[in-house]
């Protein structure tokens, strides 16, 4: 008898320690980052299972959701499964404190690796607000606004403790104006550049001097600014009220801007970076991505007569759904009104979706999938006005 409960025990152990982790357990963690985060462009819940030999169950990741991790905890309990946690919460214990940033360049490039030849991910303006969530040598995790979650390097912003940040904020803010223009050490066009500075640009301001504001970059230097370049980020954040005209006239702005994959600013932008872009510039934050955007608004019903289309609308190209296929959304465009689009691709332009135009794309037309109508919802669906976020406050 005790040589068969020993046997009994050795085949226990055997069992516990297989690699096999339960499906159950690897159910739960599916279920738990499908509830909290599917998209995982803003939702970091990066979690594994392995088996012990002691017979548990390790999870073992990262994950920016106290939430989840809770949820995920509660579901492993509720099911039986022996589990330990190994489980870092971010932002990392090892940031000390210093969990927020400002972007300090006219644009900052945000990578989806850790390093400069790593693929642009997205970008980031003079002045965007930034939460840090790791470090990796001279890389940051970092969550912009928008909830996109890329790698930015230590030269693109200026970190910051929660009371240097706070400070930060309270300061007085201007928005740069025109498309492109310079700050300068003094208040002179003649001497010497600090930074070159890009539309929608925010920067601190202070007092005036011959026709010139003194401002403040998140790093502390000083420069000087034209003041008929700036407006103050109060007065124009209650300025944005926008519509199909101020939209479209800020869409032709960017006619001829070189494509850039990644690219959100007056640089260069993408097809999504260019439709994000020109409704910040009216006080709207659209998500990063096309195939986010297409998930905001309002749905308008649409046929090949584009008789349902209004200016303003957003419009969606690349597969539709199929009974062997999802749907699949990889560009989208301004509607302009009469069949014409504005778009990112090669680099901004207006096209048409209708055959007897002599600007037709048919490669659109072919490839168009549906319509959303933005300005319909402000403050809904996704359609979020700056003047809700917090961080711009």
């Amino acid at each position: 008898m005790k040589q068969l409960c020993l046997l009994c025990f050795i085949l226990f152990l055997a069992a516990c320690s297989s690699s096999e982790v339960p499906q159950e357990a690897l159910d739960i963690i599916e279920t738990v980052k499908q509830e909290f985060a599917p998209d995982k462009r803003v939702a970091r819940f990066d979690i594994q299972a392995e088996m012990q030999e002691n017979g548990k169950i390790l999870l073992q990741g990262e994950s920016n959701l106290p939430d989840a991790v809770a949820q995920l905890t509660q579901k492993m309990e509720a099911a039986g499964l022996p589990f330990g946690k190994q489980i870092t919460m971010l932002p990392a214990k090892e940031l000390e404190g210093q969990i927020h940033g400002v972007v300090r360049l006219s644009v900052a490039n945000i990578r989806s690796e850790p390093k400069h030849s790593g693929e642009l991910a997205t970008q980031a303006m003079l002045g965007t607000p930034l939460n840090v969530l790791k470090q990796q040598e001279d890389w940051y995790y970092v969550q912009t606004p928008d909830g996109y979650l890329s790698w930015l390097d230590k030269g693109g912003f200026q970190l910051m403790d929660e009371k240097t940040f706070l400070n930060w904020q309270k300061k007085e803010k201007a928005v740069f104006l025109p498309d492109f223009g310079f700050a300068y050490q003094h208040p002179d066009e003649q001497s010497t550049v600090v930074s070159d500075l890009l539309a929608g640009n925010i920067i601190a301001k202070y007092r005036e001097e011959n026709g010139f504001t003194q401002v403040e970059f998140p790093d502390g230097r000083i420069a000087y600014v034209p003041s008929s370049q700036l407006m103050a980020y109060d007065s124009w954040l209650a300025s944005r009220q926008p519509d199909a005209t101020q939209i479209l006239d800020d869409a032709r702005r960017f006619l001829g801007r070189p494509y850039l994959w990644g690219g959100t600013s007056g640089k260069g932008v993408d097809c999504s970076g260019f439709t994000k872009t020109v409704f910040f510039l009216n006080g709207i934050q659209l998500p990063r991505d096309a195939s986010q955007q297409v998930h905001t608004g309002i749905a308008v019903e649409t046929d090949t007569s584009l008789v349902n289309l209004q200016a303003g609308d957003l419009l969606f190209f690349g597969r539709k759904a199929t009974a062997e296929q999802k749907e699949k959304i990889t560009h989208v465009a301004i509607y302009m009104g009469d069949g014409q689009i504005i778009h990112s691709s090669g680099n901004v332009k207006i096209e048409s979706l209708r055959p007897q135009d002599p600007n037709f794309a048919e490669e659109r037309l072919q490839t168009f999938v549906r319509a959303k109508r933005p300005l319909a919802s402000v403050g809904e669906n996704g359609i979020i006005p700056l003047q809700s976020l917090e961080l711009y406050q």
